[in-house]
């Protein structure tokens, strides 16, 4: 015990010492401290924030108290990430029901309350303390080097603002940081946008992949303007690896995704300049188990992300079920960054749909399909039953509509062994219809399978 806490007492030192670097905001000495980061030092940092962060939840938040394992109270660095897998799931039901329940701190302190799009089982309520705040701002300044942004930088910000709070994030720590920022949002038009950065010169994007990628293919901007962008930084969809070529071909500046969830306080992970994955911030602790059995999956075996909070004071949520289908990345980065790595998101496990004889899809498996097609703008697929058989109508938004490209997309439905087999051999599936769309619905994130099936049954 004594041992245990002379290294609590000298890690919170050195992580006081690293806060009030960041809040300085001087970028060249917090990517050097970046730079010192190696596995040891950060499995002892996890292991200090998973013992004040679980024993925090037992004292303070209503849901937990009486949820907890009774090893709790034994817990030791030498024990603290052996625990995990012993604690209780949580799932984005129970948020969604009541959030305050979650609640680990008097509502009086909390100072900021943002919402969920609601894709995933209706907005949930994020309460965040002060603390939280700044751990918000130091998860997205470590993306942000990650990416390469700099204080000369230029930022055009093209989120939406609202509840969401995603743009708010990240139009205050680029201030924070003294980068200048356009906060122009998704209001305005292309050309509107357009004009912006060509007039002061932006030099970083931020925004949507839907939405820069419409931009991307609406601006014709100089090349001069192609030469100054550096990094354009998406995030809350997926990404088709062709639009990214597009975006980059048209803008002029490396595209970099980024991942995170509201309800675990923002970012959880960004690409790097090698583009293998995302960087897990130290701000969360990450697992990967199959949706079904819960149990751990195997190093690099896909399966669904759980998310447990490491340094969260107002919200924070053990063990996270998040839905959305990945993986963990062995082996090291040749970045040189020793933050643990995930794969891009391969689908929900709610995305998930059976076609025809049973054979399992997942979005990904469709967007791989239409990535060699840069004709398509952007596509849904609705899923029915026909004849007693399973029917895909395909919504595609195309600058040039065509009963030729008509044809191409449905030829290429039956490049896929298994969707040709059960449209000739099984007869469990009709050949897949295409209608021409003129703009995208409205509203937040989108699916790209939408299961009409379901509201059938």
């Amino acid at each position: 015990m004594a041992f245990d806490n002379l290294l609590s007492f000298i890690i919170k030192n050195r992580l006081e010492k690293m806060r009030k670097l960041l809040l300085e905001s001087d970028l060249i000495s917090i990517q050097k401290q970046i730079e010192k980061y190696d596995y040891k030092k950060l499995q002892l940092v996890k292991k200090y924030h998973l013992i004040n962060g679980l024993n925090h939840v037992v004292k303070n938040s209503p849901y937990y108290k009486d949820k907890m394992p009774p090893q709790i109270k034994d817990l030791k660095f030498d024990n603290a990430l052996a625990i995990i897998p012993k604690l209780p799931f949580t799932t984005s039901a129970e948020v969604s029901k009541d959030s305050e329940q979650f609640l680990a701190i008097p509502k009086e302190d909390v100072v900021n309350i943002h919402f969920t799009y609601g894709t995933t089982g209706g907005k949930k309520t994020i309460y965040n303390s002060k603390k939280d705040m700044e751990q918000i701002n130091n998860s997205y300044t470590l993306g942000f080097l990650n990416c390469g942004i700099e204080k000369t930088d230029i930022a055009q910000l093209v989120y939406s603002f609202g509840v969401w709070g995603l743009a708010e994030n990240i139009q205050r720590v680029l201030l924070n940081l003294g980068i200048i920022t356009l906060s122009t949002g998704n209001y305005v038009n292309f050309q509107e946008q357009q004009q912006f950065i060509e007039k002061f010169g932006t030099t970083v994007i931020f925004g949507t992949p839907s939405y820069v990628y419409n931009l991307a293919s609406e601006c014709d901007l100089p090349q001069k303007s192609k030469d100054k962008m550096k990094a354009i930084l998406v995030g809350g969809e997926g990404l088709p690896e062709h639009r990214r070529t597009i975006i980059e071909e048209r803008l002029g500046g490396e595209v970099y995704i980024n991942y995170g969830l509201n309800e675990v306080g923002g970012g959880i992970g960004s690409e790097c300049k090698i583009h293998k994955g995302y960087h897990v911030f130290p701000s969360v602790h990450v697992e990967i188990v199959n949706p079904k059995t819960r149990e751990p999956v195997d190093i690099e075996e896909y399966g669904e992300l759980v998310v447990t909070t490491l340094n969260r004071e107002a919200m924070p949520l053990i063990r996270y079920r998040t839905g959305d289908m990945t993986r963990l990345i062995d082996g090291d980065c040749d970045c040189g960054l020793k933050l643990p790595r995930i794969d891009y998101l391969k689908g929900r496990a709610d995305d998930k749909v059976v076609i025809g004889a049973a054979e399992k899809y997942y979005p990904i498996n469709f967007d791989l399909l239409f990535d060699p097609m840069p004709e398509i703008k952007d596509y849904w697929i609705e899923i029915s039953t026909r004849n007693e058989k399973d029917a895909l109508l395909v919504h595609v938004l195309a600058d040039k509509p065509s009963k030729k490209l008509e044809q191409k997309i449905i030829e290429k439905f039956y490049t896929m062994d298994s969707i040709k087999i059960d449209i000739e051999t099984t007869k469990t599936l009709n050949v897949p219809e295409v209608v021409f769309i003129d703009k995208l619905p409205k509203g937040g994130k989108r699916r790209r399978l939408v299961d009409k099936r379901k509201f059938l049954k």
